[in-house]
């Protein structure tokens, strides 16, 4: 499971790029927090909602709370922390719009398509395990996500979901069994 990363085409560079900075109260720290996390964050927000979404409206909307919310950053974990713990907050409340949106569009009997259009659709190992991590509980792909392709330990998602360790262990084995069956399932 260890290459889950390698799976979808994530190379070693690209899963932790740099070390996070402390923010700085000069006018440029917005421009540079963003510049420096706007690719993850966007990562981020791309795997959490199962490789579909509207990524840019809701990478926009962290950015903005991380903007309103700056004075609470107390540094007691990295911005990257800080900024996924949003990220994630945002997801799971678009996840939840998007569950409104749907009874009620099921209520109305309109029938809408899922967007998907990226490049890595291409790839067939890479096309199974994105479907099988989407076919995961929003709270199981979470800790998948965070722990195999973000190469997060499983205190940093702690600290970024509130859940305990031992919560975060169980969602891990549990979501692996998941996968394992998934993956079996499927041709290919």
């Amino acid at each position: 499971m260890q290459a889950l990363g390698e799976a979808v085409g994530l190379s070693e560079e690209s899963r932790n790029p740099g070390m996070d900075r402390p923010l700085m109260p000069r006018g440029d720290a917005f421009e540079r927090l963003v510049a420096l996390h706007q690719q993850r964050v966007s990562r981020l927000v791309y795997r959490l909602l199962g490789w579909r979404g509207e990524v840019e409206d809701i990478v926009q909307d962290v950015f903005l709370a991380a903007l309103k919310s700056h004075k609470n950053f107390r540094e007691e974990s990295s911005q990257w922390t800080w900024l996924a713990a949003i990220t994630i907050n945002r997801c799971r409340t678009h996840r939840r719009r998007k569950l409104l949106e749907f009874r009620w569009l099921r209520r109305t009997n309109f029938v809408f398509e899922a967007e998907s259009n990226s490049d890595l659709e291409r790839d067939e190992t890479c096309r199974r395990v994105r479907k099988a991590v989407s076919e995961l509980a929003a709270r199981d792909r979470e800790v998948v996500v965070l722990y195999y392709l973000e190469d997060w330990s499983v205190a940093e998602i702690c600290k970024a979901t509130g859940n305990s360790p031992g919560a975060v262990e169980v969602r891990l084995h549990r979501a692996r069994e998941k996968l394992r069956g998934i993956l079996d399932e499927s041709p290919g």
